[in-house]
This record gives C-alpha cells, sequence and structure tokens, in this order.
C-alpha cells in the first residue's frame, strides 16, 4: 500500500481541524508583542474551553485559595503560559483519546504520552535555555498527530512492519516508511500546514525522530526528540512500535546534556503527568460551575 503522504493526507477525512480557538492561541503566543488581554481574546467565545480550563484551576491539582471565575483571574493566578497549556492539553484529550489500534495503544495511552512528552519538551526547553517554552510545549503535545492519521492503515499492515523491526533490525519509522511510502512523522507535518500551524511546531511535528534532517540544527527540534526519547524509556503510553525508535547522539552532545540530566527530567514528567490524570479524571461536577463569563 504505497502511495505519497499528501495522497494520503488527501484522502483522511476522519480527522476533525485543530479548533480555531487552538489556533489563534498559538498565533498570539507565537507573537511576543502579545498581551494577557490578546490572550482571552483567543479564548473566551469557546464557552466549552472556558468553562473546562475554570473547572481544571479550580480542581484539588491547583489548590487555589480563592475561586477563579474569569480567564484574567485565571492567568493572574497561574500564569499565561499555565492556562495556554491547559487550553492545547484540552484540544488534544479530544483528539488523541481513542484506541490507536495500528500503534497498539490503548484509549488514552497516545494522550497520555503526548502529555508526557509536552512536560518533558517544556523542561528541556527550561534546561537547554530555550526561549519558546510555550511552544516546545505545544509542538510536544502535537507531535505524534500523524498516528491518529495513519492508525487504521498501519493497523492493516502491520504484520509486515513488525517483521521488518524484528527480523531487519528497523527502526519502526524506517519499517513504516518502506511498508507505507511514508511515515507518521510525515503525515503530521502535512497536517500541521493544513491546520496552518506555526512553523516551528510544523517543524517539530515533521522532525520529531530524525532532528538531524532539520538544518541548521533546531533547538526546538531537537527538545522534543529528546522528550521523545525520555517517555518511550519511561514507557509512558508505550504503544506496539516500543522502544523500536533510535536517539539521535548528536543531540545529546550538541547541549552538553548528561544521561542524569534526561533521568530526572523523566522523573519530573512523571509527577507532572499523574497530577495533570488527575486533573481531567475529576468529576465535570468537582469544578466551578461553565455558566462563567470570560472576562
Amino acid at each position: 500500500m504505497k502511495g505519497t503522504c499528501k495522497d494520503m493526507a488527501e484522502k483522511v477525512g476522519s480527522l476533525p481541524p485543530l479548533p480555531d480557538t487552538a489556533i489563534k492561541l498559538m498565533n498570539v503566543v507565537n507573537d511576543p508583542h502579545s498581551s494577557v488581554e490578546d490572550l482571552v481574546e483567543a479564548i473566551r467565545y469557546d464557552q466549552a474551553i472556558t468553562g473546562e480550563v475554570l473547572r481544571v484551576c479550580n480542581s484539588a491539582y491547583f489548590g487555589l485559595a480563592r475561586r477563579v471565575s474569569s480567564l484574567n483571574d485565571a492567568m493572574l493566578c497561574l500564569g499565561t503560559l499555565k492556562v495556554m497549556q491547559l487550553v492545547m492539553a484540552i484540544h488534544a484529550n479530544s483528539l488523541m483519546a481513542s484506541e490507536q489500534r495500528g500503534y497498539g495503544l490503548a484509549a488514552g495511552d497516545l494522550w497520555k504520552h503526548s502529555v508526557g512528552v509536552a512536560i518533558a519538551s517544556g523542561a528541556l526547553a527550561q534546561k537547554m535555555k530555550l526561549p519558546q517554552a510555550g511552544q516546545a510545549f505545544t509542538a510536544g503535545l502535537l507531535h505524534d498527530i500523524g498516528k491518529v492519521v495513519l492508525n487504521e492503515y498501519v493497523a492493516e499492515q502491520f504484520a509486515e512492519i513488525l517483521e521488518r523491526v524484528n527480523t531487519q533490525k528497523q527502526s519502526f519509522l524506517e519499517a513504516e516508511q518502506d511498508v507505507l511510502g511514508f511515515n507518521h512523522q510525515d503525515i503530521g507535518g502535512e497536517i500541521a500546514e493544513r491546520w496552518q500551524l506555526p512553523e516551528p511546531i510544523t517543524r517539530c511535528i515533521r522532525h520529531h525522530h530524525d532532528p538531524s534532517a532539520a538544518d541548521p540544527p533546531d533547538p526546538l527540534v531537537d527538545g522534543v526528540h529528546l522528550a521523545d526519547c525520555i517517555c518511550m524509556m519511561l514507557g509512558i503510553g508505550l504503544g506496539a512500535d516500543g522502544l523500536a525508535y533510535r536517539a539521535d547522539s548528536e543531540v545529546m552532545e550538541r547541549y552538553e546534556l548528561r544521561e542524569q540530566d534526561l533521568e530526572d527530567i523523566g522523573v519530573q514528567a512523571l509527577t507532572e503527568l499523574k497530577r495533570v490524570q488527575g486533573i481531567f479524571a475529576e468529576p465535570a461536577g468537582a469544578g466551578e460551575s461553565t455558566k462563567v463569563a470570560g472576562r
């Protein structure tokens, strides 16, 4: 079943477009001149997202001394970056919550892996002293969106892909490429372009398994690549492709990172991921009413 990546993206109509709220939010965050008011404006007319943000902000996880009743309050209490991360995690949950049969991922596993990578990407951005912490989180969250698209197609060819991984010692990405004619990061890049995501995030989605393909080296891509490796090593949302990927040895050397650095970030990601899972598992009625104004 070989074809082109663009052909596959044309044929697949099952993946809903990223909501306008998420696109607006990413564009605002990407603008260094944006203000808190700009961020509020990007979210406030999406009632479902506003309600969910307020529910999460008022959950036991944050333990705020007072109830948050508006997006402005939420940003003042938690900071704009944290609220942006919550909004993106909510959107990602709706896209990635279902079973990904082609990759051996049970319902919720892809979302769990993606959130883990997002958290680790943000931590690595700080460790590597990158200015784009918000972008790193979002890029980590969406890095595997191509798996959602390719899910059924990989399931049909899974036996052949797995045989190549086991007998020819190919990485899962290489086996995908040989059997399908493209791989999940290629498809993810096409989808990101169709969604008109910011170019730095699209680049991370397209190269998270082969950061050396980014020329010149892109620190944001490198960070998402390492974050993905950390989460795979820790077994966070590990599917049938398992550890059948290879870390780029040059990336660690580029930033003088040690294995201990990655282990520390892994522990941080695991701890934060458990907290985030607790937030989303909390009954909807546990937070504040969703009928609250955006301002």
